[in-house]
């Protein structure tokens, strides 16, 4: 796990200022790796890598990491976890390898099989830079669902490239201007965090994005999507019993388990109260005899830390609890929009950061989280809402209906076909949004639903969508607020469920297996039953709450603030904006989280300031 850096020049040769630009972008990065940092030139091209070991803490296995003829140049940041197997794969074929770390492995599978057929076979979280000197070619790459960031911005004479935005706008000239448009997407609940930058003329690989730089310019593909790799014959045809399809899930997750558990490096997992960092805490027990585990515990409001403590008794895992009160929070949240570079708009933002911190304090750097089960397995409300607008032509509601009708309205409700799809309330509505929005992820929704098309019921089939969808929505939230927090601590998180055969597993699931009975993650909840706690497993989901106590008063930062003039609120508005953010929590966090950003990174506040008004705000409410 590290931070990468690179220039690339189109004409002219690589000078003194690309060196320069490349050091300071490193020194940006310095939180992804503190342990070790290197940089390597050639005639067009700059890479430096910051490095946190993790596996083979040796100094062979710095980056960038050379081939023995020297043709092939990589700085990698992230975990391909079957490297082992990649290893052997290419000593049959003769690589000699000079380090026991995955990053070497990476490199021969490029440079030997080259990146279009190594990157789909690569089971892991990463973004890489690849240098092959025999035809001139840099290759950027990310992994299938982004779990691994990278920034790109490009300009008349260079092509520069780091795993955050802040190491971009670190090289000198470039210009921080902030991107209104974007802006503007966050605050109406577009999920951009992963995929796009709130920076002007900064933008980020997507995922599983596959670029090709040459003196032709820069070719971009992606080699992996859901809509690409779906089969609908599987879930069409799927029968196998509940009990063949729970052996199979438990065997992938164990494999999957142990594969992240790989590190020369202590590994502690986040544990909640819930099903999903539950089931992972139990597996990982059995890699990991002497691990412990951590839980946020929030001052105000509800704690869940009770509950997950008995998750830990009954998988023999201790748990450390991170208590967060308001100073902390305080302390924290200018930190957490910092290094998220956006708004944070979820007040949890703060308790993982803390989390993190306290991992690090500890020695630990490697941390397991249960993310991405939602998504995969159907674990959101949401999603089994979106079943529910379909019951117009379901048996025997159908029967009320017309043919006629029925098919005017399924070609109108096919464009919006979940229970959150954007303009859902009709057609006017939904063409509004979708002109000035974001068009490519709401216009995804129908493509997901259409691809969908022989799976039945259409309950069914929305259900299922939605799932497909939340991978490139609600997770890529989720995964770029991972990747910052941990890497704030410069601890590296990992998501078992987000392994490739699970991926394929849970996207071929028939809806009974996710949603059966009222109750969703069906199936993953019934292997779950066998390693923790019945009322653990039975629990409602409650999504790592922090009480809106921990942000009320801080709406009065908006009074006078620079979000008002990004937006061109009219003044008599601003009490307005005001009130909204002071009755409703999501507005405050979002539209406070945003002046936030816009102090730090437009105004010239430090976070230590932040802070202080935050406490003064929440003092002088009214």
């Amino acid at each position: 796990m590290c931070g990468i850096a690179g220039v690339w020049r189109k004409r002219n040769a690589i000078d003194a200022n690309d060196l320069s630009d490349v050091a300071s972008m490193m020194q940006a990065l310095v939180h992804r790796g503190p342990d070790d940092h290197d940089q390597w030139n050639d005639s067009r091209l700059a890479l430096g890598h910051r490095r946190l070991t993790i596996i083979d803490p040796s100094r062979a296995a710095r980056e960038p990491m050379l081939t023995a003829s020297g043709q092939g140049v990589l700085v990698y940041n992230g975990e391909v976890y079957n490297y082992r197997s990649l290893r052997e794969t290419l000593q049959a074929q003769g690589v000699v390898f000079r380090t026991v770390c995955d990053a070497e492995v990476v490199l021969e599978a490029l440079h030997r099989w080259g990146p279009e057929k190594a990157v789909p076979l690569f089971d892991g979280m990463f973004s890489l830079a690849y240098f092959d000197g025999r035809n001139g070619a840099l290759w950027l790459a990310r992994d299938r669902l982004g779990i691994k960031p990278m920034s790109v911005a490009e300009t008349a004479e260079r092509i520069v490239f780091a795993s955050e935005d802040k190491a971009i706008i670190a090289c000198n000239g470039f210009p921080r201007d902030i991107d209104r448009r974007e802006m503007t997407l966050r605050l109406a609940w577009q999920s951009r965090d992963s995929s796009y930058s709130l920076f002007d003329r900064i933008e980020r690989l997507p995922p599983a994005g596959l670029w090709k730089i040459n003196d032709g310019g820069i070719e971009k593909r992606r080699f992996w999507h859901v809509l690409d790799v779906l089969d609908t014959r599987r879930i069409t045809g799927d029968a196998s019993s509940d009990a063949d399809h729970m052996a199979t899930l438990e065997a992938l997750l164990v494999d999957s388990v142990g594969l992240h558990c790989i590190a020369d490096a202590s590994v502690a997992t986040a544990c909640s109260s819930g099903v999903d960092s539950g089931l992972i805490t139990a597996l990982a027990k059995r890699f990991r005899p002497k691990m412990h585990g951590y839980v946020v515990d929030p001052q105000l409001g509800r704690s869940e830390a009770e509950e997950a403590e008995r998750t830990g008794r009954h998988a023999g895992v201790p748990l450390r609890r991170v208590p967060v009160d308001r100073d902390r929070f305080f302390e924290l949240w200018p930190r957490v929009i910092w290094h998220l570079e956006s708004d944070g708009w979820h007040a949890s933002h703060v308790g993982l950061l803390a989390l993190a911190q306290q991992c690090r304090a500890d020695g630990v750097k490697v941390l397991l989280t249960g993310e991405g089960a939602d998504e995969l397995f159907g674990g959101y409300a949401l999603q089994a809402a979106s079943m529910k607008i379909w019951r117009a032509w379901s048996w025997p509601r159908r029967l009320w209906h017309s043919k006629r009708s029925l098919d005017r309205r399924f070609e109108q409700q096919r464009h919006a076909p979940y229970k959150l799809s954007a303009g859902s309330g009709s057609a006017r509505d939904r063409s509004m949004i979708l002109r000035a929005l974001s068009p490519d992820l709401n216009f995804l929704q129908t493509e997901i639903f259409d691809r969908l098309q022989p799976v039945t019921p259409l309950g069914d089939r929305a259900f299922l969508g939605s799932c497909f969808y939340d991978l490139y929505s609600h997770l890529q939230d989720l995964l770029h607020r991972h990747d910052r927090l941990s890497m704030a601590a410069s601890v590296e998180l990992r998501v078992p469920f987000l392994e490739n055969r699970l991926i394929d597993f849970a996207i071929h699931l028939p809806r009974r297996q996710k949603y059966r009975d009222r109750t969703g993650k069906w199936l993953l909840r019934k292997v779950a039953q066998k390693h923790i706690p019945r009322q653990n497993v039975q629990a409602h989901k409650i999504g790592f709450e922090m009480s809106s106590q921990f942000t009320a008063g801080t709406e009065t930062l908006l009074r006078g603030g620079l979000l008002r003039d990004a937006m061109k609120w009219p003044a008599a508005n601003v009490e307005d904006m005001v009130q909204l953010a002071r009755r409703d929590n999501p507005s405050r966090l979002r539209l406070v989280g945003m002046e936030l950003f816009l102090r730090l990174n437009a105004g010239g506040d430090t976070m230590g300031r932040l802070t202080e008004a935050l406490h003064a705000a929440a003092r002088d409410r009214g």
